[in-house]
């Protein structure tokens, strides 16, 4: 279950795990923008699937109480063989690989093993804000 919003508007420290169900819900359908952000997360859920990824979180102002979210940043675990994949053209990897090359979308990031998980966890759980204090992010369930 995803906790209720702080009172500055971000989740509580944290990482929550939810559906994509429960994440298309509760910050996909409020608005315009956040469906159109929601259409891209599904693609990104979709690949990683697919490809294998052992884990997928999000950020972003996406999962926070903004009524109009400027994006939705997000992390994927890719699976050991990712690199082999890619040379064998699997078609999927093809696109998750150039999407994380060409930074389009620049929102999309990878993690190759639990180091980078961790250090993206650390980076994303905090705020942009002078004081850089902790706050929650959203892990999709595969």
């Amino acid at each position: 279950m995803i906790p209720d919003f702080r009172d500055d508007g971000y989740l509580p420290n944290g990482v929550h795990l939810a559906t994509e169900a429960e994440v298309s819900f509760r910050f996909g359908a409020s608005t315009r923008q956040r469906r159109r952000l929601t259409i891209r997360l599904r693609r990104w859920l979709e690949l990683a699937r697919v490809i294998g990824a052992k884990r997928f979180f999000i950020d972003g102002s996406f999962v926070t109480s903004k009524p109009e979210p400027d994006d939705i940043d997000a992390v994927i675990w890719i699976p050991v063989d990712f690199a082999d994949r890619l040379n064998r053209g699997d078609i999927e990897v093809v696109e998750l690989d150039s999407m994380l090359v060409t930074r389009r979308p620049e929102e999309l990031f990878a993690a190759e093993d639990r180091r980078d998980w961790d250090d993206w966890v650390e980076f994303f759980g905090r705020t942009r804000e002078a004081d850089g204090r902790r706050k929650g992010i959203v892990e999709i369930e595969l």
